[in-house]
């Protein structure tokens, strides 16, 4: 699994904000648990009522390296701009403020012969996206949306590759 470099890291979500980033191997289904808590208290976050979203983009990956402080690359839109990915967000309760996003590598339309999943490459697939969690307004308090953001690196395995 890589180490990213915190300044790749920054590229996509600042320097404050919450990350779920990986590297995936093609044709890879994997999922994450995600618990929501309050950073003052600790208390579960209450989703009931929010709208969740998450979605993904195809990005170009250049300028990869691995150095001793994590894997270090550029980041930058394709163009034109590739359609986003909606990835699913299951098992939500509400109450305890977890829930899972899911991916399902078969949405990605990689393809096996995409030069970007050979096992040597110096720019492998990258994406890039967010989890939107959508508050109402309750009582005084107004609307709010707090943000995930995602980035996924994919590789080949070796093994499999058409």
């Amino acid at each position: 699994m890589a180490v990213f470099n915190k300044n790749s890291l920054s590229q996509v979500s600042g320097f404050d904000n919450p990350i779920l980033a990986g590297e995936l191997v093609w044709n890879q289904k994997t999922f994450w648990n995600l618990t929501l808590k309050n950073s003052t208290d600790g208390s579960a976050v209450d989703l009931t009522g929010a709208t969740l979203d998450a979605q993904i983009v195809r990005r170009i990956l250049s300028n990869v390296q691995d150095t001793r402080h994590g894997l270090t690359f550029d980041l930058a839109d394709y163009n034109p701009a590739p359609a986003a990915v909606p990835l699913t967000i299951s098992n939500i309760d509400e109450t305890a403020g977890t829930c899972t996003l899911v991916i399902d590598a078969a949405t990605w339309s990689l393809l096996s012969s995409d030069s970007e999943l050979e096992i040597n490459s110096s720019a492998p697939a990258g994406f890039s996206g967010r989890i939107k969690i959508s508050f109402p307004t309750n009582g005084a308090t107004p609307a709010d949306d707090m943000i995930v953001f995602l980035l996924f690196i994919v590789r080949s395995d070796g093994v499999v590759k058409s």
